[in-house]
């Protein structure tokens, strides 16, 4: 017989296996009957012949047993019937029953939520072709260590040209634009890119075509639309390609309309909004810029079957290469990092779902954990059960399948309840999920979350289900159908269960300590002073841009200022080039003073920020030396600026700034040329980037002698600022119905978004924690019960032989807190260990701080005594003369 003969054969008997065991079991009776007979015909009376008939027959599982492994195979031998006692055996204990399905489905579903937020962002392949090739190129310089640092046109092009590894190199910068041409103008987030953007992307139009090279560097304008403004601003046009709009005081022609899955992924030090809704070509030759003019984004694509060590050793080549003909970098040590795409885009944000991850997958171990000790719980009572089954012939193989076949059982219920959860689960953690938090679209129930779940459930099944079934395979059959006292001791669950509450309250505390560093550290972020004061501060923008009034830019922005301080409510304002903690770009630039050469003053940096003269004081940024800006600054007075403290005490350490002068890169006309400026304030630092960072001072130059557009204007209120955006609006109408207004904000939103991820992985890991506080009490309650069941006559021969109810309690109790402080001290040591994971988590907090040790301390000898109690009271409430007459 051939194995598809085979295969065949099994099916069959499979698929008609309740004919073929009804056939099989009227076969048996009729053997049974004929033993029965013959025994009569040799004299005996009915009753003792059938009694003579079942010793021949060695017990109906014997016979009964081989045959359905014949007919049926070893695996599917008597399945079904498995299951029906396993459903009904779990019916029979819905108290059980419910609290594993509970846990269970809670252990689950957690898990499943967070994964699906794990694979999204930090597994999901990007949606272009071949992702894994695509890798973002970051300049480094001896003066920007550490950081991820944009590079300049002439190195786009070095790299181009020496690169052996990459296929296609383009850059990318993040601006703004206005689209008008009609009553509704809009301001967005435009991208300038080099004509081979979409090519190293690997992305298809929906519409259209991207760039050739003749629409680059001044060429015939173009556009490309995202799908989003297709549809808000065109009303999904299907014939918009080919036609002009216009756009930046330019009329290009729409040549292309990206997918609706289109998306952006970068970091978010890269100052790359994702939100971005236009692409356009660059209008100038950006190969002939500055070499050290730094500001492109590089995204570039592997050539295939390179790998990403052998790609970093081309680019060091190229680096060594490039110092050698621009000496300017070989004094900045210029060096190439290169990473994938993917991975860069979250690099800030993919220590905090790994840690998310590790706290589901912690909660998953306790739930495990607790099941195991409850059916550890329930076997105590099933052991006579057991043991009648292995007195009447049932081999201890069935046994454990049975005991697995209950474990699928309640497993499916389980998964379908944890499927129901983790979808609850998600709604939550999308609601609460911060901005920064890439591909949140892509978050869902999709197949390989369900995959994992499934997985989840299975391995769960594995762990716990075979716990009792191990202890079943060496319990003393004889000693348990006579009730030996003391079988307790020695079983194999006792140490079992013991050791799943070491590890509950060991992982517990490392939860609980966890959740507390980080909660602390969150309250440390929220006390710190920004640098200004965000209560009661309105923040939009607007693009006074000079295409639209060349010469007459500054009269514009006087005579805007004037109708916004109009405006009842308003108690102060001002603008600014770079609004604080906005992705709205970056400028920053090195700085010197007199008598420091430009190679010593190679390190220092600074953000460079471009103000009108009421912003500080609006802002609330304290003065600590000198004055504000005024109307003495104008474009045809002598430079100045304003620096903050960083500044000063990098370039005159221990003196005054006031009155100093310093080198600093002016825009002008001309572009970014170095000037000689005197220093008439000294501000406190702002933190720009992050409550979390200082990454370097701030300069401040007069709006009129450095103008930048787009302008993020703020205005200090009396009332809610909100309530001024429609009067706001009014008035830009009616001063140019041309301008938009665009990011309508509190400040206080700003600073709500920085603080988000903070407040993110804060508030799921409080979740997490109270949850391991109260599985572990339920564990505990679970072994303790068990072991309690099992003891109940020790106990009360305990109390026969003078042993008073608290006496009984403080054993328990003991026993209890005992396994509870060797988990705390294990715990202890895990917490101290893993919080140096989550050191780029925290602020201002000791990896082993106190306080939060401390209350994950007591809140787990608080929960442990709280499981103890129930079963401490039962063995307290033993009959001393049950006991004596068992025994």
């Amino acid at each position: 017989m051939n194995w598809r003969t085979r295969i065949a054969d099994l099916s069959g008997r499979i698929f008609r296996r309740k004919r073929l065991d009804n056939e099989l079991d009227e076969e048996l009776r009729c053997h049974f009957d004929l033993l029965v007979d013959r025994y009569i015909e040799r004299g005996l009376e009915p009753e003792a012949a059938r009694r003579a008939a079942l010793a021949e027959f060695q017990g109906v599982e014997l016979v009964h047993g081989p045959l359905q492994r014949y007919l049926f195979g070893e695996v599917f031998g008597g399945l079904s019937h498995d299951f029906r006692q396993a459903w009904r055996s779990l019916l029979q204990s819905r108290g059980f029953t419910t609290v594993a399905l509970t846990t269970l489905a809670l252990g689950v579903g957690v898990n499943t939520a967070v994964f699906s937020v794990f694979y999204a962002v930090l597994l999901k392949p990007l949606p272009f072709e071949q992702p894994d090739r695509l890798v973002m190129v970051w300049s480094n310089f001896q003066k920007t260590a550490g950081q991820h640092t944009p590079t300049s046109g002439p190195m786009l092009g070095e790299l181009e040209r020496r690169s052996r590894t990459l296929q296609d190199v383009s850059g990318n910068w993040v601006t703004t634009g206005t689209f008008t041409g009609d009553e509704n103008p809009e301001q967005v987030y435009v991208a300038l890119v080099t004509p081979n953007f979409f090519r190293t992307l690997g992305c298809r139009m929906a519409m259209g075509r991207g760039f050739a090279q003749e629409e680059s560097f001044g060429g015939r304008p173009a556009i490309v639309l995202t799908d989003g403004l297709w549809r808000r601003r065109f009303g999904a046009d299907p014939n918009i390609v080919g036609k002009s709009v216009r756009f930046r005081g330019d009329d290009p022609i729409v040549i292309g309309v990206l997918p609706p899955s289109f998306r952006i992924f970068f970091s978010p030090d890269s100052i790359v909004t994702a939100d971005v809704q236009a692409f356009i070509p660059f209008p100038d030759n950006i190969y002939r810029d500055p070499p050290t003019l730094y500001y492109l984004r590089v995204l570039a694509r592997l050539k295939p079957a390179t790998s990403l060590a052998r790609a970093q050793e081309d680019l060091n080549r190229v680096a060594r290469e490039i110092r050698g003909v621009y000496g300017d970098l070989e004094e900045e040590k210029l060096t190439f990092t290169v990473a994938k795409t993917q991975a860069d885009a979250v690099r800030d944000i993919g220590p905090a779902v790994l840690a998310v991850f590790g706290g589901a997958a912690f909660v998953l171990l306790i739930c495990c954990a607790n099941v195991t000790n409850l059916l550890l719980a329930r076997s105590s009572y099933r052991r006579r059960e057991v043991a009648v089954r292995l007195a009447l012939g049932a081999s201890r193989i069935r046994i454990i399948r049975q005991l697995l076949i209950e474990g699928f059982v309640l497993c499916a219920p389980a998964s379908c309840a944890g499927v129901a959860v983790g979808w609850a689960a998600l709604r939550m953690l999308i609601a609460i999920a911060p901005d920064r938090l890439t591909r949140t679209g892509a978050i869902g129930l999709n197949w390989p979350v369900l995959l994992f779940a499934t997985l989840v459930s299975t391995a769960a099944v594995l762990l716990f289900g075979l716990v009792p079934g191990v202890e079943w395979l060496r319990f003393d059959l004889m000693g348990t159908i006579r009730q030996t006292p003391g079988a307790a001791h020695r079983s194999l669950g006792h140490r079992l269960g013991a050791a799943l509450i070491v590890a509950e309250i060991t992982i517990g505390f490392v939860l609980v300590a966890g959740g507390g560093l980080l909660a602390r550290s969150l309250r440390n972020l929220e006390s710190v002073r920004p640098g200004f004061e965000a209560r009661k501060l309105l923040t939009f923008q607007v693009a006074l841009s000079p295409w639209l009034y060349a010469g007459n830019q500054l009269t514009r922005e006087r005579d805007w200022e004037a109708r916004l301080a109009a405006l009842p409510g308003v108690e102060a304002l001002g603008a600014t080039s770079h609004l604080p903690l906005a992705d709205a770009g970056n400028w920053y630039g090195p700085f010197r003073g007199e008598g420091v050469t430009r190679v010593d003053a190679a390190t220092n940096l600074a953000d460079y920020r471009s103000v009108t003269s009421g912003y500080l004081e609006a802002m609330g940024v304290h003065l600590l030396e000198g004055r504000y800006f005024d109307r003495r600054d104008r474009a045809d007075s002598s430079s100045v600026v304003i620096v903050d403290e960083l500044v000063a005490h990098a370039a005159w350490p221990g003196q005054t700034a006031l009155g100093k002068r310093i080198e600093v890169e002016h825009l002008t006309a001309d572009g970014f040329v170095p000037m000689w400026s005197e220093v008439v304030g000294v501000a406190e630092h702002v933190l720009n980037h992050s409550l979390a960072k200082r990454l370097r001072g701030e300069i401040y130059m007069p709006y009129e002698q450095s103008p930048r557009s787009p302008l993020s204007y703020v205005l200090r209120t009396k009332e809610d600022p909100l309530s001024l955006a429609s009067a706001i609006r009014r008035e830009l109408r009616a001063l140019d119905p041309h301008l938009a207004l665009s990011n309508v904000r509190p400040m206080e939103s700003y600073v709500r978004r920085d603080l988000a991820p903070a407040a993110f992985t804060a508030t799921l890991a409080e979740i997490f924690a109270g949850l391991a506080l109260l599985l572990a009490a339920v564990g505990i309650f679970g072994l303790f019960h068990y072991q309690v069941s099992r003891r109940i006559r020790e106990m009360g021969i305990r109390i026969a032989l003078g042993a008073n109810r608290r006496n009984v309690i403080g054993l328990v109790m003991r026993e209890g807190m005992t396994l509870t402080m060797i988990g705390l001290l294990l715990g202890f040591m895990g917490a101290a260990a893993g919080s140096r994971w989550l050191a780029s988590l925290m602020y201002g907090v000791s990896s082993v701080d106190p306080l939060a040790y401390s209350i994950a301390l007591l809140l787990l000898i608080a929960a442990a005594a709280l499981g103890c109690l129930g079963p401490a009271l039962r063995a307290a409430g033993a009959n001393p003369v049950d006991a004596i007459r068992a025994e």
